[in-house]
């Protein structure tokens, strides 16, 4: 908890700020100024790679405090060093206690950062690790996501960290439900409301479940400007990794983890090193401090919420869970914080459009066929820039394995909604939710309609001359209204690539369909997007022939039941039998381990790209 004693503010007059900055009236709700308050010991190994990597950020913290616990090595001058360069860097030192001092002791010496500083003066307060390689932007995204939506209350990126045999970036492993313990990213009102810190082992955890018992929404978030470098190898204690576990075994004892769920916990972990000896760990660290009655985290409606989310999680999954957990708490926080204004943006921002779910790497928004039409005429109301649609099917999720460029495409779209009842199924099965299937074909139908009925113009682009010319006197008679900016087929090579883009950018087409076979579309349009300059761009395949009349589409009942692709198989069984067996087999292989890694809570994607060292490694 925050400490019971009151302390005599300290002035950011006194440390560096002017005279209106230091009155915390002053300083308005958008301000993001940031204090960033940093415990460490003996960590020269790493020290200068984390402080050049705050002072790279694109929005510098106002105030950055490093607590020197009584280091013995190097840490002390290099801190001296860069408290001469950096004006908001202030170092505090104490007395060497002997031994580092993980999990209570960590938070002692973060408490003593703050002493005398007045967190009224800050927007946001973050607890953060001397051994991290951070992204340029990683503070300003934080903050964005959480000027976006009123109800995060922590946010963190994930950590990865360098395999040390094979050179390798490895996934730490973190739920999505919980910001990373290495940059425990708050907002001062959630941070205060919460009671700070708990002085113990797993105070990491404590936060984020009691910040979401409040009505709050803490998060880990998986996007790569996010990602970040844990420069210390994971897994070991100040001792060693046995005794790391027991003492996450008390942890989990001390903050009232239920006990059915912490044994199907070390059920799961009982691969990991040290195989059976660490999960046995975990185990006996547990019952062990249950035989000797230690004290636990003295709050019994903490404890009593702690272990019905637990339950939840076991019988839906974790992350169904949370969102059950975040939508039934969400009355809590609005009638302790939300204004009418916040309570629209936070209505706004919690519409089903704007959550997101993953499989095999790839995110996916989870909309229905209403609200992916709606967010695409929200993309050509706006300013004039281009938003690609990718309509992701099994096939798309096993070719970005192996093609890098059509990964960055689809990594890079701007809505992604789920194009094969398979891919549907899928994240229903590991627990996300996902309301129906988005095919790319219907969508493209219904925002014809949408063109018309919006005065929006369109460009066709791909097949056989004679299917997309067909293609267009059939939009035309069933939309009279419809305006088409213009068309032309897929059969042109990459000298002709420039003209082409330039005659649909002067077409000042609003939406462009792409009739054309993966990869090339998502490539050739992530290629040029910016240049094409039309706000609506998507990929459709083998749309056009569909539409034209050209191929038939299977019945209503094989599309619901999810044979679609069959269907297909016997129209075009020559172009499509290799590529469905193959991708097929894949697709259940690879999203069948996911479905259990998920359920377990173990679904590490695609690492980020590691800054170059000074020394070129």
């Amino acid at each position: 908890m925050l400490p019971a004693r009151t302390i005599e503010k300290t002035s950011l007059e006194a440390l560096g700020a002017s005279e209106d900055e230091a009155s915390g009236a002053a300083i308005p709700a958008n301000a993001r100024r940031y204090l960033l308050v940093s415990p460490c010991r003996d960590e020269a190994q790493y020290l200068r790679r984390t402080l050049d990597s705050v002072a790279a950020q694109t929005v510098p913290p106002a105030l950055w405090i490093v607590v020197d616990d009584g280091s013995t090595d190097g840490t002390a001058d290099i801190l001296d060093e860069y408290a001469s360069k950096l004006p908001y860097l202030h170092v505090i030192k104490r007395v060497d206690r002997g031994h580092r001092k993980v999990g209570p002791g960590v938070i002692e010496a973060f408490y003593a950062g703050l002493e005398g500083i007045h967190l009224a003066d800050f927007d946001y307060v973050c607890k953060l690790d001397m051994d991290l390689d951070l992204p340029a932007r990683y503070f300003e995204l934080l903050m964005e996501r959480m000027e976006a939506n009123p109800r995060i209350g922590t946010s963190s990126g994930k950590p990865w960290f360098v395999h040390p045999k094979t050179g390798a970036l490895v996934a730490e492993v973190c739920g999505d439900e919980m910001s990373v313990g290495m940059t425990k990213f708050y907002r001062v009102a959630c941070f205060e409301e919460i009671g700070g810190f708990v002085r113990q082992v797993m105070w990491d955890g404590i936060d984020c479940h009691r910040a979401r018992m409040l009505g709050w929404i803490a998060e880990s978030v998986d996007s790569e400007p996010l990602r970040f470098i844990h420069l210390r190898p994971q897994g070991a204690s100040q001792k060693n990794i046995v005794t790391g576990r027991l003492r996450a075994g008390f942890g989990q004892y001390f903050m009232g983890t239920a006990p059915l769920y912490y044994l199907v916990v070390a059920a799961f972990r009982l691969p990991a090193h040290p195989a059976l000896v660490g999960s046995g760990a975990m185990l006996w660290g547990y019952l062990r401090s249950w035989a000797k009655g230690l004290p636990r985290y003295d709050d019994p409606a903490f404890r009593a919420y702690l272990r019905s989310y637990q339950y939840a999680c076991l019988r839906m999954g974790k992350r169904s869970a949370t969102a059950r957990f975040e939508a039934e708490r969400a009355p809590i926080w609005h009638k302790r914080h939300a204004t009418a204004a916040t309570l629209r943006l936070a209505q706004s921002v919690a519409k089903p459009a704007l959550r997101k779910v993953s499989l095999m790497g790839l995110n996916f928004d989870v909309v229905t066929m209403e609200s992916a039409v709606a967010r695409c005429l929200e993309f050509c109301r706006g300013p004039r820039s281009s938003h690609t649609v990718m309509t992701a099917n099994a096939s798309h999720l096993c070719m970005m394995r192996r093609d890098e460029s059509l990964a960055k495409a689809c990594r890079a779209a701007d809505l992604t909604v789920a194009d094969g009842m398979s891919v549907v199924w899928a994240l229903q099965a590991s627990g996300q939710a996902m309301p129906e299937r988005v095919a790319g074909i219907d969508l493209m139908a219904n925002l014809l309609a949408a063109a018309e009925a919006n005065g929006l113009s369109i460009y066709f682009l791909g097949a056989r001359r004679e299917v997309v010319e067909t293609l267009v006197k059939r939009a035309r008679k069933r939309h009279p209204k419809l305006k088409v900016a213009g068309y032309r087929d897929g059969y042109f090579g990459p000298q002709e690539h420039h003209a082409i883009v330039e005659e649909i950018r002067a077409s000042g087409a609003d939406m462009l369909f792409i009739g054309m076979p993966s990869p090339f579309k998502e490539t050739w349009t992530e290629c040029h997007r910016e240049r094409l300059g039309v706000p609506l761009l998507m990929g459709v395949g083998g749309s056009f022939d569909v539409l034209a009349g050209f191929i038939r589409r299977a019945p209503r009942w094989v599309q619901v039941s999810g044979f679609e692709w069959f269907w297909r198989l016997l129209m075009e069984p020559r172009k499509l039998w290799k590529r469905y067996l193959v991708t097929n087999s894949e697709f259940l292989w690879l999203a069948g381990r996911e479905i259990i890694s998920r359920r377990l809570d173990r679904a590490p994607p695609s690492g980020p790209t590691m800054r170059p060292t000074e020394g070129g490694s």
